[in-house]
């Protein structure tokens, strides 16, 4: 299977990593990066593709590929998925596949014309096995209705140290910080409830990362990676940054369900965990520190799992970059192969709920999508 990738970067080159340690017989032959920040790590782990092009339309015309994989800047996604499916290509394309509303209701477009099938996502929570455990517990009505969800996603100082000096800083290049780092967990909560937001409210702001608030000590921690790539600064505190730090968010769900999410990218002890609450029993779990319990309404545990800590033996989004790429690789070889866990309309919708998440706490309005998931389905099924 030849592979070319647009946007080198270490995300897209782990992801090929992972794919090639379950397939040896997949090969990443061409890529179109001006400064792949991804090299040493290809390089160090014996792929890095002999082939540069200046254009994706060069790459396209001068390579004969089986599948693209776009790890460029959010911003750019979308013109790189039209280039890719009217060449006729198979992509694989990181989260957040989109930017703005606009965008999406493009994406709408292009998936109506070429298949829901054609475009995969890099979308890993419902890979994790704690989705496939809660998956189970649900479908087989363990938990019951879902009434009530409360979640959250924090990170450590470093990581949030890397979105203020990293081109995800800026809103026009990334879509927000809510958009690229919890759009896992909006599509995580739309598969628990099984139904899409219809209301939506927000606050939030920068309140870390901010000069007052810059350490007396060092900053060490929050600069841990030296990054060197497009758009990358060195400042921490007195960023050029127009992403919040942190933020809130409740959501109701077209079956009645209702949501409390909190974010935050300067948490010593990190954690991204959930309580799910539904008219049979609860479920709760912590991605970061692995575990998964659930009782029934007596109060008896009727799951008790642990899947080990993220920063522990761990590692790749809690062990779901691997399982992802297993079943990835599996749909791709495999005709018979089970239907993905997710997929480009999952990863459209809760990409659209994070946009309408940061209209609310940029407006102070609660935000009404009736109209925007008609709008939605008038380009993706005509209704």
């Amino acid at each position: 299977m030849k592979i070319g990738v647009v946007g080198l970067g270490n995300r897209i080159a782990h992801v090929f990593h992972e794919l090639k340690k379950i397939n040896s017989e997949v090969e990443l032959v061409a890529y179109v990066d001006p400064k792949p920040i991804g090299k040493p790590y290809a390089v160090k782990n014996n792929f890095f593709p002999k082939n540069f092009y200046q254009t994706l339309k060069d790459m396209i015309e001068k390579e004969s590929l089986d599948l693209l994989m776009i790890g460029s800047p959010n911003h750019l996604h979308l013109e790189h998925i039209k280039e890719g499916l009217n060449a006729g290509l198979k992509i694989f394309a990181e989260k957040p596949i989109v930017v703005d509303e606009n965008q999406t209701f493009e994406l709408a477009k292009l998936i109506k014309e070429f298949g829901v099938d054609q475009i995969l996502v890099g979308l890993v929570l419902r890979y994790s096995q704690h989705a496939r455990s809660v998956r189970k517990l649900i479908n087989n009505n363990i938990i019951g209705d879902v009434v009530s969800i409360e979640a959250s996603e924090h990170i450590m100082p470093w990581h949030g140290g890397f979105f203020m000096r990293n081109w995800r800083r800026k809103e026009k290049y990334s879509g927000g910080f809510i958009l690229e780092k919890c759009c896992h967990d909006i599509d995580f909560y739309s598969m628990i409830t099984k139904s899409r937001p219809v209301k939506v409210a927000s606050f939030g702001g920068r309140n870390s990362f901010i000069s007052q608030n810059k350490p007396n000590d060092s900053l060490d921690e929050y600069t841990r990676y030296n990054l060197e790539g497009w758009e990358s600064k060195k400042n921490v505190f007195d960023s050029d940054a127009d992403i919040v730090d942190h933020q809130v968010a409740i959501m109701e769900y077209e079956n009645g369900a209702t949501l409390a999410f909190h974010t935050n990218m300067r948490v010593p002890d990190e954690f991204r965990r959930f309580a799910v609450i539904g008219t049979n029993g609860m479920v709760e779990g912590d991605f970061v520190r692995g575990y998964l319990k659930a009782h029934d309404q007596k109060n008896n545990v009727i799951l008790d799992e642990n899947y080990g800590a993220a920063f522990g033996m761990i590692k790749g989004h809690y062990g779901a970059d691997s399982l992802m790429l297993k079943d990835i690789n599996d749909h791709l070889v495999n005709s018979g192969a089970p239907q993905l866990p997710v997929g480009v309309i999952d990863c459209m919708e809760a990409g659209l709920v994070a946009m309408k998440i940061d209209e609310s706490r940029k407006t102070g309005k609660i935000i009404d999508m009736a109209e925007t998931w008609k709008t939605v389905d008038k380009y993706l099924y005509n209704k």
